[in-house]
């Protein structure tokens, strides 16, 4: 399926993606003010904060839709490091061949998001395929709320495969489900 007409598609860098910060910030707010997040403004204060950093990270990378020059979706993501947090605070504990990280080995999708007005337009979909695309690792990860069921539905439609849970250390985190992608071709 094609995404709807008049939108444009972009990989954007680290650099230009700080400066349009704000116009990043506010899509990250509107996206998880609704329910089943239902976040405030302190999670797009962290938002800002971590992605200040990840931006600058080996492997960051971001696709955006626009249309009519307004921001719609954007996909972002870095590669793990080996010194990655990522794998902790799992609920049950996964075998080392699945948590081990070496260079270049997983991308992180830190986030999908798509403004509602524009959902269910294959925009999440482009915007997935045009990341993970070309990528040279050999597998990505992510995590998604169970409850957000649209997003997990379309990643399991994706071919993403749950691999675990987590709670991310902040108090009264939620749980996450922890999905791993193969992205090696052939």
């Amino acid at each position: 399926m094609l995404p709807a007409a008049g939108l444009d598609f972009q990989a954007v860098g680290g650099e230009w993606a700080g400066r349009h910060l704000d116009e990043l910030s506010e899509l990250y707010a509107e996206v998880y003010a609704e329910p089943p997040y239902q976040w405030g403004p302190e999670h797009a204060t962290l938002f800002r904060e971590r992605f200040e950093v990840q931006r600058r990270q080996a492997g960051f990378a971001l696709v955006e839709a626009r249309h009519e020059g307004r921001l719609v979706g954007l996909g972002f993501g870095v590669t793990l490091q080996p010194t990655t947090p990522w794998w902790r605070n799992l609920l049950t504990p996964l075998p080392e061949e699945v948590t081990r990280e070496y260079p270049g080995r997983t991308f992180a999708l830190v986030e999908l998001l798509v403004r509602a007005p524009w959902r269910r337009q294959h925009i999440a979909e482009t915007i997935h395929g045009l990341l993970l695309r070309d990528r040279p690792e050999a597998r990505a990860t992510l995590t998604v709320l169970p409850e957000a069921t649209p997003a997990h539905a379309a990643y399991l439609k994706w071919e993403w495969r749950k691999v675990g849970q987590k709670r991310n250390p902040l108090p009264g985190a939620p749980l996450f489900d922890v999905l791993v992608k193969d992205l090696r071709r052939g």
